[in-house]
């Protein structure tokens, strides 16, 4: 994803990689491993060549198996099904994702065909004739299933050459396939019937993300991202204009428009997240916006059923609004915790006799099914038999006690791994993109809202937010820190500072991130935002007294463009709670990407291919050595006074006494962490791996 400046470390729907062969590990790590973990960071080198041992001493790989695996349900549509009778079709995440259709009868698998290549997608939309048109993530692809039942889902590859993600796609009257991309922001449409691409270019310019689409009356209505804004175009002409924002959104910038949907000269768009949002009604006869309504999820609003309501979820319900009047319907079915949005919501015909006339259908993240009746009022929500399937890492952490943590991509859950098995015991939690294990307590940085929690192992897990436990179960993890307000994303980077916790987040839609100082005994927490002006915290260490932080001049989705060219280092006392010093380390660097302490407390980072000492008394780089290329990760291992740096496809081991530097093997890991006793573990795309020096 090269193009707007785009790193996937921050990403969180980074491109994945295949597992690593047993070959791959067949390396020489000669006793050499890194000081504690190495977490929530991928690389962006070439995969794995199948290079044989670059040094004398090999060592053996474990494959610990798959941790993270569970039902993703994103992007959803209903329609006919492969006999005709009408079907929730849903792109369920997986490697690769599958196109799965449910009978909303029986809330059975009555089709499941795999999207070859693509890992998931948001964007699933029924043409006229029955045909299933998907649009994936990290790969751009456009797919087709025609109607009928042993129809083979085609491939017709990346509409436009440029796009890396279809985010949505909408379908006009005559069967023309629109969508929206990253990272450039376009609309395209595809006719079907001579398979003829036209790119309207890009909606706004310095926008990278078309985020929604839909069409209704001869237009196409597109929403961006960083800054909000609602473009107009003319299907057959391709003329464009702005929509004013409600008066709500202000200028837009820093928003997002999420969703949109359009039926019957209405336009319903939702600014925010796909947690949490406000919508309004764009009246395109009257050309003005409704009072925006918040607390609103995604994905989808309805198409007007009975009575000319539309459905949607608010505060947690399911909830019928009349467009017109703006007199809203409780429909008493609700949804607890905190990922509430429908991927995928239409009326079906249902055969019983307790379901007369239309029945409102859709499905939730986790696969489960819901269902409600206008006409008598009966709600449900059923299990379904969607199975689940491996979730990429996010993040690979071993902490003080050798216990060892997986995280899992798009709010994929957390797991606690047998070490020498690999056994998982999974929790459904957030997408988890830190962890930082210190015995008695475990703090997790999370996806989205760069939010952390306290994670006490010794007790039962309860999470209302994603998978609660026996009722009356005291909250575990606990919620300490929310940036929801502050535009912050991510939380990639986190230590223990001795009565605190710092950790460092990237921001959202904005530029410059937060560093937050949480005392031990209290759960008090203070925010710094900024730190260094425009620039994310993507790395941190803690030595004599002061928290050392290392920056990255992009932020959480790399956009807006960065105003920075150099990353910097910083200090920070959390007693006096301010910052001491900043400075360049690396001229040129665009991120520290680590951060390690020595055995003599000695500061140590890497950044664009140098491994650097830094001397926080003088306050300026003492060593340095050339390492690999590019972005990295560092790890220090003390007992044999020695680092590993990952960095271009290759593990390097680097002598502290010299700074020798030795390539140890060719890899397309993008994990690695390392317990107490020097065992090294690895990830790679699904899996992890554990590896024995000889």
């Amino acid at each position: 994803m090269p193009t707007p400046r785009h790193d996937p470390r921050f990403d969180s729907h980074r491109t994945t990689s295949p597992p690593l062969s047993r070959r791959g590990f067949v390396a020489a790590l000669g006793g050499v491993a890194a000081a504690g973990a190495l977490s929530g960071v991928a690389f962006g080198g070439p995969a794995f060549a199948g290079a044989a041992p670059l040094a004398a001493d090999a060592a053996t790989l474990a494959d610990l198996g798959i941790p993270l695996s569970d039902v993703l349900a994103i992007g959803g549509a209903v329609g006919p099904g492969p006999d005709g009778r009408p079907v929730l079709w849903s792109a369920v995440s997986g490697d690769p994702a599958h196109l799965v259709a449910l009978d909303p009868a029986s809330a059975k698998t009555v089709s499941s065909q795999p999207l070859p290549g693509a890992p998931g997608s948001y964007a699933v939309a029924i043409g006229p004739d029955g045909t299933v048109w998907v649009g994936a993530y990290n790969t751009g692809q456009l797919f087709r299933r025609p109607p009928g039942r042993d129809s083979a889902v085609q491939d017709l590859g990346r509409p436009l050459a440029s796009e890396t993600y279809i985010w949505r796609l909408a379908i006009g009257a005559a069967g023309i396939v629109y969508g929206c991309t990253y990272p450039s922001a376009k609309a395209f449409g595809y006719d079907p019937a001579t398979g003829a691409v036209r790119d309207y270019g890009t909606v706004v310019p310095g926008m990278s993300y078309a985020r929604s689409i839909a069409t209704d009356g001869g237009k196409l209505y597109v929403g961006t991202q960083p800054d909000a804004n609602v473009v107009e175009i003319d299907v057959a002409t391709g003329a464009s204009r702005q929509l004013p924002l409600p008066d709500e959104v202000g200028d837009g910038v820093g928003s997002t428009v999420y969703d949109l949907n359009a039926y019957r000269g209405l336009v319903y768009a939702r600014f925010g997240s796909a947690i949490d949002g406000s919508l309004g009604i764009w009246d395109t006869r009257r050309r003005s916006w409704s009072p925006l309504r918040d607390k609103v999820a995604g994905l989808d609003v309805s198409e007007p059923g009975p009575g000319g309501l539309v459905y949607y979820t608010r505060n947690g319900e399911l909830t019928g609004l009349l467009p017109r009047t703006g007199t809203e319907v409780g429909t008493g079915l609700t949804f607890a915790g905190r990922v509430v949005n429908n991927r995928g919501i239409g009326w079906v015909s249902l055969p019983a006799k307790e379901t007369p006339g239309q029945t409102l259908v859709g499905l939730l993240w986790r696969g489960e099914m819901f269902s409600y009746n206008p006409k008598t009022g009966a709600a449900s929500r059923t299990a379904t038999d969607i199975p689940g399937e491996p979730i990429p890492l996010a993040s690979l952490a071993v902490g003080t006690t050798g216990r060892l943590w997986a995280g899992g991509y798009l709010n994929g859950g957390l797991a606690q791994l047998d070490p020498q098995t690999g056994s998982p015991a999974f929790q459904r939690f957030a997408q988890t993109e830190s962890v930082l294990d210190l015995g008695a307590d475990i703090w997790l940085g999370t996806y989205p809202d760069s939010r952390l929690y306290r994670y006490d192992p010794s007790k039962p897990w309860n999470s209302p937010e994603y998978s609660p436990g026996p009722e009356g179960t005291p909250e575990n993890p606990v919620k300490v820190v929310d940036l929801h307000d502050e535009d912050q994303v991510r939380a990639r980077a986190s230590v223990d500072a001795g009565e605190h916790v710092a950790y460092g987040t990237l921001p959202n839609t904005t530029l410059g991130g937060a560093l937050v100082v949480v005392a031990k005994a209290t759960n008090a927490a203070s925010v710094h935002r900024p730190v260094v002006t425009d620039q994310s915290i993507v790395s941190l260490a803690y030595t004599a007294g002061t928290i050392v932080g290392g920056t990255s001049i992009h932020g959480g989705y790399s956009v807006p463009a960065p105003t920075q060219t150099e990353a910097k280092l910083f200090g920070f006392d959390p007693v006096a709670d301010a910052k001491t010093f900043e400075a360049v380390p690396v001229p040129g660097a665009e991120s520290v990407d680590g951060l390690v302490v020595d055995a003599d407390g000695g500061v140590w980072g890497y950044a664009a291919g140098t491994l650097f000492a830094f001397d926080l008394a003088s306050r300026t780089v003492t060593r340095r050595a050339t390492v690999g290329a590019g972005t990295g990760r560092l790890g220090y291992h003390t007992g044999t006074d020695t680092f590993l740096v990952l960095s271009g496809g290759t593990l390097h081991r680097v002598a502290r006494a010299d700074l020798a530097v030795t390539a140890v093997v060719d890899t397309d890991a993008t994990f690695l962490a390392v317990a107490p006793d020097g065992t090294a573990f690895l990830g790679a795309n699904t899996h992890v791996y554990r590896v024995v020096p000889a």
